[in-house]
């Protein structure tokens, strides 16, 4: 399959960065959060939490919430470690794959996310490489910042707008289902990618993406 290509949008957790949401449940069930999962998991959150991810509850306010909704006492700061927990190191082999893609084809970022594990990740990658997770994109795209999250056609309308880019010109990179029949609504282009395969397996034409 050959298709024409001018740019690229890829989702974070999942993609770029692994996840652990067992790591995170697990620990909070140690805090004496039993049923965490109940209230969240990346594919399936409370609206508290999607709320979050649209930019409506911030960390000044999370924590309280948070409290609220689990019926827990816990700590800000317990809450933040466990919750960023979720969060797992970069792969330098794919930050590298990112550099040399970028070579080629202007690469962007576009995630569902919240401030605080925005703060997190963007620490964790300038602690692992000496430079900012910004420096890999041509320019990113955070939920809570555009005011709306993925699956929702408008979106990634929103993104596409913003970025100045042709959705049917674009690919969009994400390993949830959901996400990428949103991404299809919208007229993008799309690779499902999923587990075990990476975007390392993708190789450096996109042209050939399936």
């Amino acid at each position: 399959m050959t298709r024409k290509v001018n740019a690229i949008i890829f989702d974070l957790g999942g993609v770029i960065m692994d996840i652990d949401s067992k790591r995170e449940a697990d620990r909070f069930a140690e805090l004496g959060i039993k049923d965490y999962q109940s209230i969240f998991t990346p594919t399936n959150m409370n609206e508290f939490f999607q709320r979050q991810e649209i930019g409506e509850i911030l960390e000044d306010n999370f924590y309280d919430g948070f409290r609220e909704l689990t019926g827990s006492s816990l700590s800000d700061n317990d809450i933040e470690e466990t919750w960023d927990l979720i969060l797992t190191d970069f792969k330098p082999e794919r930050m590298e794959f990112l550099d040399e893609l970028s070579k080629k084809y202007p690469i962007y970022l576009f995630s569902n996310t919240n401030d605080i594990h925005t703060k997190r990740f963007m620490q964790m990658c300038l602690e692992q490489f000496g430079r900012p997770l910004l420096s890999y994109f041509t320019e990113v795209f955070y939920s809570q910042e555009v005011g709306m999250r993925k699956p929702n056609p408008e979106a990634f309308k929103k993104v596409l707008e913003l970025a100045g880019l042709d959705a049917e010109t674009t690919i969009f990179v994400d390993d949830v289902e959901a996400n990428i029949e949103g991404a299809k609504t919208a007229g993008l282009q799309t690779v499902h990618l999923v587990a075990p395969r990476t975007i390392l397996d993708l190789g450096l034409d996109p042209e050939k993406w399936d």
